[in-house]
């Protein structure tokens, strides 16, 4: 006997050819969920650039740097609560070599580091010995630059700037070479006081320092804001 088409089935019922079935799983979650990945993705980008502009920020609100003394960088002791990122002074006198016209030589006693028209220059303090370096700069109109190192002022005077290491500072592999090049310490937790990176420097761009966390925010907001498909449909 012939069975009767559509004997046996629920009232209401509709079939789907196995064309339109999709399994479950994270693969059919992705290719469902691709605008979802790329909110994220930008989310993602947005938060780096959020999280370098907050310590730029937070750096900019210091008003007094914190004093340093000889003896305490000699003993490898900082102050209680001074950290890599923070805003410094020390008192000493440059320990300049006998040639001063050839930067970047061992007679010198002063390192250079280039890249993309901007200058580096790392020397020691002769009160602190192999313990810290003191970085300035020299650049482009607009940048954290001062230019040489001023050979002919070589008497104690009072250093300020940003407290990092030797391997926190901007292009660490061409430092290794210039610093390799002058004779000077390499060790990645020598400190170094970049005298250019003051406060003042970055207070001079909060208005764009508030642009990029306002996007940022507008980010995350975008990324919660739309729906997103379930993991199993």
């Amino acid at each position: 006997m012939e069975t009767q088409k559509g004997a046996g089935q629920t009232p209401g019922y509709r079939s789907y050819s196995d064309k339109h079935y999709e399994n479950p799983g994270l693969g059919s979650w992705v290719r469902r969920n691709s605008g979802l990945l790329v909110r994220l993705f930008i989310v993602m980008v947005f938060t780096f650039g959020a999280s370098t502009t907050a310590s730029n920020y937070i750096y900019g609100l210091h008003k007094k740097p914190v004093e340093l003394t000889p003896q305490q960088v000699k003993a490898g002791k900082l102050p209680p609560g001074v950290q890599s990122g923070d805003y410094v002074e020390i008192r000493g006198t440059p320990d300049y070599g006998k040639n001063f016209k050839q930067y970047g030589t061992s007679r010198s006693k002063i390192g250079v580091a280039s890249r993309y028209e901007v200058a580096y220059f790392y020397f020691k303090l002769k009160e602190t010995g192999n313990n810290l370096l003191v970085q300035t700069s020299k650049g482009s109109p607009g940048t954290i630059s001062q230019g040489a190192p001023d050979t002919t002022k070589d008497g104690t005077r009072v250093w300020r700037g940003k407290l990092e290491t030797v391997g926190s500072v901007i292009f660490p592999h061409t430092t290794q070479e210039a610093l390799k090049q002058a004779d000077l310490p390499r060790n990645n937790s020598t400190l170094v006081i970049a005298t250019g990176e003051t406060p003042g420097y970055y207070r001079r761009f909060y208005s764009a320092f508030d642009v990029i966390l306002a996007i940022w925010a507008l980010s995350i907001a975008w990324l919660l804001w739309k729906r997103n498909k379930p993991i199993i449909k």
